[in-house]
């Protein structure tokens, strides 16, 4: 006899995990922003409150899931449609900002491996809020 999985686990498992994987997003992002304060003398067209403003973006995101865990069943994709649609303006907002850092002929100020761990983490965040679209509802 096998056990099938608890839905309801399996959902609140998923929301942990998410928000620990937004987490490392805002974290990063405040590596990042620190990066950009120290490179400020050698780089002083860097907007310094950008990556403060992803930030906030994030903690939103990290507030949707929140939501989420409790929204009633009905809620729950609205809420889900919401947190893609945040987390691909996030996505086109970061990597407009890691260019600014990380093209081609512009001096570097030592990001290049932060938006990589960016990137790995907005990768596993959107597959987990991705995955809310295949459950039945109210899980």
């Amino acid at each position: 006899m096998t056990d099938s999985p608890d839905p309801l686990m399996s959902f609140r498992s998923d929301l942990q995990l998410l928000t620990r994987d937004l987490g490392c997003v805002s974290g990063t992002l405040e590596e990042i922003a620190t990066v950009w304060r120290r490179a400020r003398q050698c780089r002083p067209d860097l907007p310094l409150g950008l990556p403060l403003r992803l930030e906030t973006a994030t903690r939103q995101l990290a507030a949707i899931a929140d939501d989420l865990a409790r929204a009633e069943p009905g809620q729950q994709f609205q809420l889900a449609y919401l947190m893609t649609e945040q987390m691909s303006a996030l996505e086109r907002d970061a990597a407009a900002a890691q260019a600014m850092t990380c093209s081609a002929g512009i001096l570097p100020v030592g990001d290049t491996r932060l938006w990589g761990y960016l990137d790995a983490a907005m990768r596993r965040a959107r597959a987990r809020a991705l995955s809310f679209f295949s459950r039945p509802a109210g899980y």
